[in-house]
Formats: structure tokens, sequence, C-alpha cells
């Protein structure tokens, strides 16, 4: 089988359809395409408009049979409210008020990684409560609102290093304020990203670093990435494993110019304390200006996970309603470096949505992992948990879980095509 999926791929690059046999299926696109064995919506909630609830940014992790799920949806009580003042370009003051509504991060459970009870809006209670017979998801993490983490959590990645959990996620800490063309203020978002982590000793209770009143990140984006007119995304989206005594972070980085880049970081503890920018990066093979240093890979949503002796890196292929595939042995992503959007960059999964085309965007892929963050497969299998929609954020409210399923024979030769 192995040796027969090889010479499609073969063929695939030459320009011709091919197809595997049985549920294997690799195919010619515009490059390569991995058919997956077995695609799963994992939840069935109506799209209500811009006000539905949305799911995104899951973190799977199958830990000696039990599947834990850490995930991110819309909510909050959206009864309390905030105040933020800032300074606007023109040195004009601002001040407006903000609810306590927004992306939380929750929890489940499964046996079987298929059947998960996440469905509706009434959080299942207290986290200590929050288990496989709790009836719904958990609310286990929400911001603190204080100077550092405002309005938002998200993105989580979760590992287990012995008894502790560890969950770096990413929190914005300021507004973008500025006036239109007609002169009125407006709020247009969040922005000024960075990286916190909570550790948990069930992965249901957690406490933030270094409190939960005043949490502090351990990645930090420049003071300059906050001021007026310089705004930008930050840092944040980690990825996280830990192997051979050390935990390693792929993060994405917008703050020097030219777009969103991978970053990769390296420590001997959880908190990257001294932590070891990669020695390689991106840069010298672009030849761009101000890509960061430890820049692995570009375009943002993108989770590294290993399985040895590979590395590899998922990721949407925007608008295509497929995920790209990028493998190394070196650390180092080169196969996009030339490329303007991912949806250039193959292999590709089609990763479909089982309610039609009009779904046709791809979000925040992760792999099933073991407690580590190595890929774990299963009979041959390796899983991936995604979220799918309508587009981006102005259709948020289409975002719906999925899960589909592919040959880990299938990422292995995916793997020896990697530059």
């Amino acid at each position: 089988m192995v040796r027969f999926i090889r010479l499609v791929w073969w063929l695939a690059g030459l320009g011709a359809l091919a197809a595997g046999v049985g549920a294997t299926r690799i195919a010619m696109a515009a490059g390569p395409v991995i058919q997956p064995v077995e695609t799963l919506r994992i939840q069935d909630e109506p799209a209500d408009g811009d006000t539905g609830r949305y799911d995104w940014g899951p973190s799977v992790m199958n830990d000696e049979g039990l599947y834990r799920m850490w995930w991110v949806r819309l909510g909050g009580a959206n009864e309390k409210r905030f105040a933020y003042r800032t300074t606007l370009a023109d040195g004009q003051p601002f001040e407006f008020t903000y609810p306590d509504y927004g992306d939380r991060i929750y929890y489940a459970e499964s046996r079987d990684g298929r059947t998960w009870h996440i469905t509706g809006d009434d959080d299942a209670g207290p986290p200590e409560s929050c288990g496989l017979d709790a009836g719904g998801p958990c609310l286990v993490l929400a911001p603190a609102e204080s100077a550092q983490e405002r309005n938002h959590v998200g993105c989580p990645s979760v590992i287990r290093v012995r008894d502790t959990f560890y969950m770096y996620y990413e929190a914005p800490s300021h507004f973008i304020c500025g006036r239109g063309d007609d002169g009125q203020v407006r709020v247009l978002g969040e922005y000024h990203n960075q990286i916190f982590l909570a550790t948990s000793q069930d992965g249901k209770r957690w406490r933030k670093h270094p409190s939960d009143t005043d949490p502090q990140p351990i990645l930090t984006a420049p003071a300059w990435n906050s001021r007026p007119g310089a705004q930008r995304y930050g840092i944040g989206q980690p990825s996280v494993f830990f192997a051979d005594g050390r935990f390693v972070m792929h993060c994405v980085d917008s703050c020097t110019g030219p777009g969103d880049f991978q970053v990769r970081v390296e420590a001997d503890n959880p908190f990257f304390r001294n932590a070891r920018v990669f020695p390689t990066f991106l840069a010298t093979i672009t030849g761009q200006q101000g890509v960061p240093a430890g820049a692995v890979a570009r375009f943002a949503q993108s989770q590294v996970a290993y399985l040895r002796p590979w590395l590899f890196l998922i990721r949407p292929a925007y608008g295509t309603g497929r995920l790209g595939l990028l493998a190394s042995q070196t650390g180092l992503f080169p196969q996009d470096a030339a490329a303007r959007t991912p949806g250039e960059v193959f292999p590709q999964i089609a990763a479909i949505d089982t309610r039609g085309p009009r779904f046709g965007e791809r979000l925040f892929p992760r792999f099933v992992t073991d407690p580590t963050g190595q890929i774990h497969v299963v009979d041959g299998r390796a899983t991936i948990f995604y979220s799918s929609g309508q587009g981006f954020k102005e259709y948020a409210h289409t975002w719906d879980l999925f899960r589909c399923d592919v040959r880990a024979g299938d990422l292995m030769i995916a793997a020896r095509l990697a530059p």
C-alpha cells in the first residue's frame, strides 16, 4: 500500500489525477491533496446571525485513554462592564466601557474522541463538576480584566509534564481606537496580544501565573507595538510540546513588519525563562527585512507537533476548504518562503465540512496529541480537530468543530517530500 501511494504522489507531482486504494486517496489539484479516511462533525448548533455562539482553537489530548479538549467559545455574563482609557493618535484622551463577554476557554471530555457533550449555551457548572457525565462544557478560563489581559483569552495549547498540566494561551491588552472620516471615535478591536500561562493538577481548575487577578505574560510584545498608529496583533497563538527535557513553543509574531511569522523558542522550564530563540530563521531564505529572529515559517493559525523523527506543521490553506501540511527534521519550514498565501503550498488535506461547499473556511487545526505534545496515532491514524465555517470573523457564528482522520503513513510520505 505504501509503495502504491508513493507512486500516486509522484504521478500527482507531474499533474496527473491519481487515486489510492480503499479509504486512502491522494489526488492532484494544484499539488498533492490527501483525502481523510473519515470526517466527523462533533457538534450541531444553529448559526444564529452574528450573535450565535462560535467555537474554535481546539487543543485535544489523549491522556492515557481519556480524551480531553480545551477550546474557545463566546461566553461571559454580558453584565459587568469595565472602563478602558487611552490616548488617540491626535493626542486626545478617550474612554469607553466594554462588557464582560467575549472569548473564553472551555473544557470537555470524551471516552472515544468522537462523542462530545459540547452543544448548548449553558455551562455545565463549576470546573470540579465538569467531566464525562456533566452533560455539557465547562468554562475553565476567563480574562482577568487587568492591564495585561482584557476582554478575551484564546488559542489554548495544553500539555502535561509529570503531574502538572500547562495551558499556554493568548490575551490582548489594548483596544484600537481611532476617528473615522466623520470625526467620530470608533473602537476597532483588540490588539497587542501576548502569551500567558496557567497551571492545573486536574486540567479543570486553573491558576494563572503569577496570580489570577494580575496575570503576567511569559512572552511579551514590545512596548512600541501598543503605540497609536503602530498597533499590531502582537504575539500569540502558542503551540507547545515537551521533548528531551525541553519546552518548545511556536507562536505568531506580527510585531516587526512584513506579516505573521511562526517563531520558535525553547527552554528547560515551563515559564520560558531564559528562553533560547531558534538559531536558524526564515530571513536567510526570504531575504525580507524585519523578519523576527527564530522565525521558522510564515502565516498564522499553525500548530507544530512532532512524530519522531519529524516535526509537522498544520494550518489552514485559507479559502480552499483544505489544510496545509509541512514537515521538517531541521525545525525550519522553508516550503512557503516564496508563497503569497498558504493556499499555494502543498501537500494539503481535504478537511471537509459536512454542511456543504458554502462552508469553505478552515480555522485553527490541531493534531490530537499525547500529554507531551507528540501526535497520537491509533490504528495507523492521526486525528485533526479544526473549526469550520463560511468565512472569517464576520462569519464567526457559523464556526463549528470537526475532526478528520488521516493515515499516519500519508503523513510520512508528506515528510519525505519536505526539502
